[in-house]
């Protein structure tokens, strides 16, 4: 199954490639506008500015003032049908509603209220009626025509033209109201109303009733406004004669035996649903109480009672039978008349509080003979009887056909009305091909029968937020649904219907006003399925334009760093904070063949799968390596995906990567350490700014004993080789462990697993350096990767008198000459090439911050009194934590070459070297390089020039000719006896594993790799499904937090799987043309940086020139931010089930909690689903 598909305009496969001139997070300016000011575009009036950076919002609403139908409609005895605690934003906590079913009026109010608060006002036009809207395909803007009062002559109208990137429809499924085709209608000549159209101008309705009290009110129609009209006009005229033509059931109250429950009193009399001012002055006062209320009755709401021949549908059914005979005892003719033989709620459900009672009252007649005319003086029926009358109420609903009032003309000229012909048909409820850049709120297939409207409505506002900031974002020109993806739902909601009580045979504008055929008004499940199809929008569902003159789906990544970060401004350690900051709890308990989805038309039957939409199948996911990435995905895993089955292997006998397995003298953190923790896991204690090696092994092992990682890691065991089995979509390992009684050779067996994350690790080899003569040694010979301190823990004493070499100058060497300087006879430090020293990173933050005495010479080890700060005082311990992610994050200019930052860099450092090596200024003229600073790794390596310019050291910078039995022989013929020899030559940084990874067709990752690595975002690559890494080629960083992007990168991979295992799907692999695009983005940004002049470098796969194969082509930043959204796209799919259809996951229209009446039906009104946004202070 395809992923996204993509089409540049301007340029030609072959044109080169350049980097764009923006940051990543430079966002262009963005037009949106929206049609309608009702619950809808009161939702995207605060979310859109909320969550969308230089955003220019229109609202345009026709009428007078905001509340869509809610101002519209004006009619007597007005109210929600539902629970008002239930009709209201979830972000949104109004508690003083005074009724359970609120008055029309203060749901108007309410909606004002919301206007002001959030200042809507600055977006919103009013009386502005949008009469044509047309795409330009040339420009990927909507043109739209709109009718406002003339500014000369208000009374007069006037059309303006505007533009937008993106066009909203937020104006409802039912809108136009219309009077009935009845004859005569017109000739009428009492006081003749249509429920939609009354209108009490600047008085209240019951003013205007008063008036009627000594006349005869007729009332056409027993849909929800007719039985509001009907139970609010009967006390207060003198007779009331509603006109019934066909059936409908009027439910027992909903909620109503919770609400005896909840407010400790009963509710009696249901015309009267009041709350006292108590109760009131409890909802305002006691937030636990109003939550527990709303949530609970929230709760309550089901949808099984929609599902043909349930029992719950079947006990409804009774309960609502013998509700109304109850009600209707004093007129059984009318429960005759009115009862259906249909389902409850193939037509719209209502309460009707009062309505029964009203029609048992003595001056209420109740007709269901068919109207045959309307005369001057009354109604006729088709049994010969006239009803004179006064006053004639037509509460006989909309235009149930969803023909737009306007034209709305798409690509090609394709009129949506046309395109809606017979009947509409969307994406999800949100969208519709050949109309780019446009979404929909509540229109068709939007209605709920169960649950609660408006947190479907805001889903599909958010829906289309989302949409609006990856067009932002990733500088898109449209984005546009595709056809088979329109196929995929239509083929959904034809098999779902079926097995409801909607196709029961009853007229319902569910139907389009039809007693049969096709729901087009309802969402084909409950609200939390709903909720759930559109919480995770599948962008792979989708073409796009590019806006920008190139080819490459990722130009939006700019020139590799944030906003802040080149301007040195703003926040720059945002991932520390709300809500990019995810604290997990401190444990969790985890709870065939197939065809690829075509995008042509389907013929054969499709039928809904017989599970819920968040019935989630197990999966298995292997992870290989325990360091900081594995140890990541031992915490994230578990929290994110249920149904897990977890394994990592780790081939060291403890966690934490190469933090476990270095353990050389000096080994510590070489940035501050504080920076070097994972954002989730603080650490208070660090013992100094540059935390010894034991002190990070030690906290690796305090997160996995916390999260209780033991249960799923499995130590000394070695992946021997993995393979993608592509029938069964899943891998098959060889693993190697110790033999079960220890004594034994190890054994080798086999496991499986449907995702596979590597997390070794992009140096986890060390090796010895090609020197002749090396292991001919007779001395002691080490490898700094190869060292155990614990093992050798009388080395200190036993080489006070040893002389002791030290091949190397790298971050290892820097460690281990000033570590050994004291403690032995002598040091020879051999140093091939050159090297950059800097001063501690973040040296002078640290005195500042610490108050020190700047005078003194830097001690970075913390004083027992900061430590006892750290403990106990948390603000003081996160502000230090905040200004070094700060400053660490503020050098990534000094690594583009010719700023400012770099020459001042390169400056500072020269000066700083030769002030430490004045001592020994020969020195300084060896080791200072031609090359600008940060081209190979930087590091600060605290007293390593200090020991250099100790008597007991050499520094030799002569080539070594070869190794002797005694020593060192350099290319000058000079021969250094040695005790010792300590080779810090770093790893094999070639990135060919140590073991097999194949996947499809047989393909082995070391030879994909070779020359020299590939792969899309460092995180996948083509050819191997289902597969993702951390810490992989490109991985690196230059300048900032490293970790945070292994947790990025782990993130990424947990979403990957969580949508596996959401769709249904067998594999997901990236495509070879997104690899191409990051790899054409690698080679046009590293040009412009100083990782690409000649100096040899493990970026560089060791060499001195070539590919930068191991940082990732921007700022740490600039990675967070490109992880943050992933692009599903950029993937192709395969599913799981034996079906065609992409969508085949949405299941039976329910969830589990639904479906079983157990756990939390109201979760959306919880965190971290509910989203409040800020209020506007300006």
């Amino acid at each position: 199954m395809a992923g996204g598909g993509f089409s540049r305009a301007s340029t030609t496969e072959n044109d080169p490639y350049t980097l764009g001139d923006f940051c990543i997070d430079e966002y262009r300016p963005v037009k949106v506008i929206v049609i309608g000011a009702g619950f809808s575009g009161i939702t995207a009036g605060i979310r859109f500015p909320q969550k969308i950076p230089n955003v220019n919002l229109t609202i345009y609403e026709k009428s007078a003032g905001v509340g869509g139908t809610w101002h519209n409609n004006n009619y007597p005895g007005l109210a929600c049908d539902v629970p008002a605690h239930s009709y209201q934003l979830t972000f949104q906590d109004k508690r003083d509603w005074s009724a359970f079913y609120a008055p029309g009026p203060e749901i108007r109010q309410h909606l004002q209220d919301t206007v002001d608060k959030y200042k809507l006002m600055r977006y919103i036009k009013l009386n502005h009626e949008v009469v044509h809207a047309q795409y330009d395909e040339s420009s990927g803007k909507w043109q739209v025509r709109v009718r406002i009062p003339s500014a000369d002559a208000p009374e007069t109208f006037e059309e303006v033209e505007d533009s937008c990137d993106i066009l909203m429809t937020a104006f409802g499924a039912i809108t136009r109201w219309k009077l009935p085709d009845i004859e005569g209608l017109r000739d009428f000549k009492g006081e003749l109303h249509h429920s939609a159209g009354f209108d009490p101008k600047d008085k209240k309705w019951e003013d205007v009733v008063e008036t009627w009290k000594g006349k005869k009110v007729g009332v056409i129609g027993a849909g929800s406004s007719g039985v509001q009209v009907v139970s609010a006009l009967q006390p207060r005229v003198k007779k009331l004669v509603n006109y019934v033509r066909g059936k409908t059931w009027v439910a027992v109250p909903f909620g109503i035996e919770l609400l005896d429950d909840l407010i400790g009193r009963r509710f009696d009399n249901e015309d009267d649903f009041r709350f006292t001012q108590e109760e009131i002055e409890r909802f305002r006062s006691d937030s636990d109480f109003f939550w527990h209320f709303r949530r609970t009755i929230d709760d309550y709401i089901s949808h099984a009672y929609t599902i043909r021949g349930s029992e719950l549908q079947l006990k409804f059914h009774k309960a609502c039978r013998e509700h109304m005979e109850q009600k209707l005892a004093k007129k059984p003719w009318i429960a005759e008349a009115l009862i259906p033989n249909f389902s409850v709620s193939c037509k719209r459900l209502t309460p009707g509080a009062g309505y029964l009672e009203a029609l048992c009252a003595d001056n209420a007649d109740f007709v269901s003979s068919p109207i045959k005319r309307i005369t001057d003086t009354g109604i006729e029926t088709t049994d010969g009887h006239h009803e004179d009358l006064d006053v004639i109420f037509c509460a006989t609903g909309y235009d149930t056909s969803f023909q737009l009032p306007f034209k709305i003309i798409g690509r090609n000229g394709t009129d949506l009305n046309q395109r809606w012909s017979p009947h509409p048909v969307t994406y999800l409820s949100v969208a519709v091909d050949e109309f780019p850049n446009m979404f929909i709120s509540l229109g068709p297939n939007s209605i709920l029968a169960s649950g609660v409207l408006l947190a479907f409505i805001e889903a599909q506002v958010m829906y289309a937020v989302q949409a609006t900031a990856k067009l932002q974002r990733e500088r898109l020109k449209s984005i546009e649904v595709k056809a088979s993806a329109l196929q995929d739902f239509d083929q959904y909601l034809e098999s779902y219907f079926p097995k409801t009580v909607f196709t029961d045979d009853c007229r319902s504008w569910y139907k389009m006003g039809k007693a049969e055929g096709r729901v087009v008004g309802l969402w084909p499940g409950s609200v939390l399925h709903g909720l759930k199809t559109l919480m995770h929008p599948r962008w792979e569902d989708y073409d796009y334009e590019l806006a920008g003159p190139t080819h490459n789906r990722l130009y939006w990544l700019g020139d590799g760093q944030t906003w802040n970060e080149k301007t040195l401004t703003g926040d720059r350690a945002w991932y520390l904070r709300e809500p990019f900051l995810d604290i997990p709890p401190g444990g969790y308990t985890s709870r065939n063949t197939t065809t690829n989805a075509a995008e042509t038309p389907q013929t054969s039957l499709y039928e809904i799968g017989d599970f819920c939409i968040d019935e989630y199948r197990p999966i298995k996911v292997v992870v290989i390596g325990a360091g900081f990435s594995g140890i990541t995905a031992g915490v994230r895993f578990p929290q994110k995906i249920p149904g897990l089955d977890l394994t990592i292997y780790e081939k060291s006998a403890g966690v934490g990567g190469t933090w476990y397995n270095n353990k050389y003298p000096g080994l510590a953190c070489d940035i501050p350490a504080h920076c070097y923790q994972l954002t989730f896991e603080e650490k208070r204690d660090w013992s100094s700014l540059y935390a010894p090696g034991a002190e990070i092994r030690a906290y690796l092992q305090g997160i996995a004993d916390k999260y209780k990682l033991e249960r799923y890691l499995k130590l000394q065991h070695e992946v021997l080789r993995a393979q993608y089995d592509e029938p069964a979509g899943k891998w098959r390992l060889r693993v190697r462990r110790p033999s079960p009684d220890g004594a034994g050779a190890a054994e080798e067996f086999d496991d499986s697993a449907d995702v596979l994350v590597t997390a070794v690790g992009s140096l986890s080899r060390w090796k010895w350096p090609d020197i002749d003569g090396l292991h001919d040694f007779k001395g002691e010979l080490h490898h700094s990767a190869g060292f155990d301190v614990e093992a050798q823990s009388t080395w200190q004493e036993a080489w006070k008198d040893k002389r002791v070499g030290i091949i190397g100058v790298g971050s290892s060497a820097l460690q281990l000459v000033p570590a050994l300087q004291p403690r032995v006879k002598k040091i020879v430090n051999y140093v091939r090439g050159q090297t950059w020293l800097s001063s501690p990173f973040a040296s002078t933050t640290f005195v500042e911050l610490l108050g020190r005495d700047a005078k003194n010479p830097v001690d970075y080890r913390f004083t027992a009194e900061e430590l006892e700060r750290f403990r106990s005082d948390p603000e003081f311990y996160a502000q230090f934590r905040f200004a070094l992610e700060t400053e660490i994050n503020s050098l990534h200019s000094s690594t583009i070459r010719g700023t400012p930052m770099q020459l001042q860099a390169q400056d500072f450092i020269r000066n700083s070297m030769k002030a430490k090596l004045a001592k020994k200024p020969w020195i300084a003229e060896k080791l200072i390089p031609d090359f600008p600073v940060a081209c190979r790794r930087l590091t600060p390596g605290p007293g390593y020039l200090e020991a250099l310019c100790e008597d007991n050291v050499d520094f030799v910078s002569a080539p070594i000719k070869r190794i002797t039995e005694h020593g060192i022989e350099t290319a000058d013929g000079k021969h250094q006896d040695l005790d010792v020899l300590f080779c810090a030559t770093g790893y094999d940084t070639t990135f060919q594993l140590p073991f097999k990874i194949i996947g499809r067709d047989g393909l082995d990752l070391n030879d994909k790799w070779s020359p020299h690595p590939v792969s899309y975002l460092s995180i996948a690559v083509d050819g191997f499904p289902n597969m993702f890494m951390s810490f992989g080629p490109n991985s690196g960083v230059g300048s900032g937090s490293l970790l945070a992007l292994f947790e990025y990168q782990i993130g990424y991979a947990v979403q990957a799987v969580a949508k596996m295992q959401r769709e249904r799907l067998k594999s997901m692999e990236v495509k070879a043309r997104a690899v191409r695009d990051f790899d054409q983005y690698i080679d046009a940004y590293f040009p412009k940086t100083v990782y690409s002049e000649k100096c040899r470098s493990w970026y560089k796969m060791g060499k001195e020139e070539g590919r930068v194969a191991g940082l990732w082509p921007g700022s740490t930043l600039h990675a967070l931010k490109t992880l943050s959204n992933p692009r599903w796209e950029d993937y192709e799919y395969e599913l799981a089930d034996p079906v065609e259809n992409r969508l085949h996951w949405l299941g039976d229209g329910q969830t589990h909690d639904e479906k079983a009446l157990t756990g939390d039906r109201a979760w959306y009104l919880r965190k971290p689903f509910l989203d409040i946004p800020p209020v506007p202070t300006d």
